[in-house]
């Protein structure tokens, strides 16, 4: 969605007299909670061998919702994840050996790309949603 069908959703609520920020606010936790589930599903999930005593799943289950808030005349929606590796798995990262040289680099899964490709996907389905929403609360 590009800045301009962004602005004639905003328009089109201004006409039904909505509240443009309960709007916004609605609108950005929904494209969150999406790319938040995306991601969680796109967040590899470690694998060893029986009896090894590790368990995977660390790194799926460390992602926290930040919630959605009002910053000055905009709105702010995130959500991080707390394990320190996150990045490197993200990103990608080089492979050091015991002598401190690089050997090699293993690329990272991109699953906030994921997340975020996932929310930009389903915008217009959820600003309608919002609009059928407000319609039908003013009696249209």
């Amino acid at each position: 969605m590009s800045v301009i069908g962004f602005q004639q959703y905003m328009e089109q609520l201004k006409q039904l007299g909505a509240d443009l920020d309960d709007s916004a606010q609605r609108v950005l936790s929904q494209m969150n909670a999406k790319a938040m589930a995306e991601t969680i599903k796109q967040t590899p999930v470690g694998k060893y061998p029986k009896g090894s005593g590790k368990v995977g799943g660390t790194l799926r289950k460390g992602w926290i919702n930040g919630g959605t808030h009002k910053v000055g005349n905009g709105h702010e929606s995130k959500y991080h994840n707390s394990v320190y590796y996150s990045l490197y798995v993200n990103n990608g990262h080089r492979i050091v050996s015991k002598k401190g040289e690089t050997t090699g680099w293993v690329d990272g899964i991109r699953m906030l790309e994921y997340g975020q490709n996932s929310a930009q996907e389903s915008a217009q389905s959820i600003f309608n949603k919002e609009i059928q929403r407000v319609k039908k609360k003013g009696g249209w």
